[in-house]
């Protein structure tokens, strides 16, 4: 039986979110009624297109700075009708009208459940005769891997969806909702399992919106026990077979949840020696009006704590916001250099309007001239790091093809 084809455009930067469709496929029943093929740019999935016999489902996901090349990408697939497409992704859920002429199917939100159910129709030959949109259903993540660990794939363990706090900035709780769901301790263990199977030492990262908050029943206050039993469980399979880097890129924390009781436990069980801590400014006025939930006293305290217990700290800040004035950047600038101090290096990220968030339609405040001058010494002083100047660009561009 020839089987049909799934076509995934694989990119690094999507890379997370396809692993998670795979995982969802391979743990189903349709793995082996599909033949998947994996693409890393639009030119290798338009190079298939014109090898490929018989029909294929092409599965993509599109952040913002992705649309238009993802626009074109499903244009072009339109020239191949034996090409059916399947769009999501953080730009695909807030503005769905950007893809959904050209999609076959359009889902907004969670793709494991819905994405099972495209991939059922497609093989039974049940696809729609017009485009699609459909709000994809809340997974629950015991049911779904985060990556096909059982092939081999390796990547951060995602354990924990969902966040009460509704940044103004942050599109987390329009895709994945405001209350935090938790993947069981045995579905970790499991994952840990399958990669030690195929590689003799592994490096465990994990996918969050706030590592300290695994475990918690509201996502606003730690659960001790939860990430005791979860650091302990790691380490206990894990051995000295490998390592576990917990509060760390990708799994950064607030600052309120950082703890001497919390630190000790990643000091020992856990490899790092940093964490990264959300402050995003230095100014209250600010940090309400973004709907952080926190306090610069908050981030002060969380900082010293965790350079006292031996842990180097990075700090992301969000500079260009809607509504920032000179006085939040110059208390923000006094707060910086204070944490300079004390041994913190600052992560410097430039505001960009994502679609979905409160302040999705609003324009950043341009970063004087002063200012960059500040993160320009910071960063030669070797205390600051970050992309902020390539944000900024991509903010502009966001605007022109907003004008166009």
């Amino acid at each position: 039986m020839i089987k049909k084809t799934l076509l995934f455009l694989y990119s690094p930067k999507n890379r997370l979110s396809m692993n998670a469709l795979l995982g969802a496929l391979y743990a189903s029943s349709l793995w082996e009624r599909t033949r998947v093929v994996l693409c890393t740019t639009e030119e290798e999935v338009l190079t298939s297109f014109a090898h490929q016999s018989g029909v294929s489902l092409l599965v993509l996901s599109s952040m913002t700075p992705e649309k238009e090349r993802r626009q074109r990408l499903l244009q072009d697939s339109l020239c191949h009708p034996d090409v059916f497409t399947c769009c999501g992704g953080p730009h695909a859920t807030a503005l769905p009208q950007d893809f959904a002429p050209w999609s076959t199917f359009l889902v907004q939100g969670e793709g494991e459940v819905t994405f099972l159910t495209i991939v059922q129709a497609f093989l039974e030959g049940t696809l729609p005769s017009s485009p699609q949109t459909i709000k994809g259903e809340r997974a629950h993540l015991d049911r779904f891997p985060s990556f096909p660990y059982h092939l081999g794939f390796l990547g951060p363990i995602e354990i924990s969806r969902g966040c009460p706090f509704g940044c103004a900035f942050c599109q987390t709780p329009a895709i994945f909702g405001r209350t935090m769901r938790h993947r069981s301790l045995e579905s970790i263990l499991e994952h840990v399992r399958g990669m030690m199977h195929h590689r003799e030492r592994v490096d465990l990262r994990f996918v969050t919106p706030n590592a300290f908050a695994y475990g918690s029943s509201d996502g606003r206050r730690p659960n001790i026990e939860a990430l005791e039993n979860l650091l302990g469980g790691l380490r206990k399979l894990l051995g000295r077979k490998g390592r576990i880097f917990f509060g760390s890129f990708p799994s950064e924390v607030r600052p309120e949840f950082v703890s001497e009781e919390i630190l000790h436990l990643v000091r020992q069980y856990a490899d790092n020696r940093s964490i990264v801590i959300g402050a995003q400014s230095g100014s209250q006025r600010l940090l309400s009006l973004m709907g952080r939930g926190h306090t610069p006293e908050d981030v002060l305290s969380a900082c010293e704590t965790s350079i006292r217990l031996g842990f180097q700290v990075y700090v992301d800040f969000i500079f260009g916001c809607p509504e920032e004035t000179e006085e939040d950047l110059r208390t923000t600038a006094g707060f910086i250099e204070k944490l300079v101090r004390l041994g913190a290096i600052v992560h410097a990220h430039t505001f960009l309007p994502l679609p979905g968030t409160p302040w999705g339609e609003r324009t950043g405040t341009p970063i004087p001239r002063w200012m960059r001058q500040f993160l320009g010494k910071l960063a030669r002083e070797g205390k600051l790091r970050g992309q902020w100047q390539t944000q900024e660009r991509m903010a502009r561009e966001f605007r022109l093809s907003e004008e166009r």
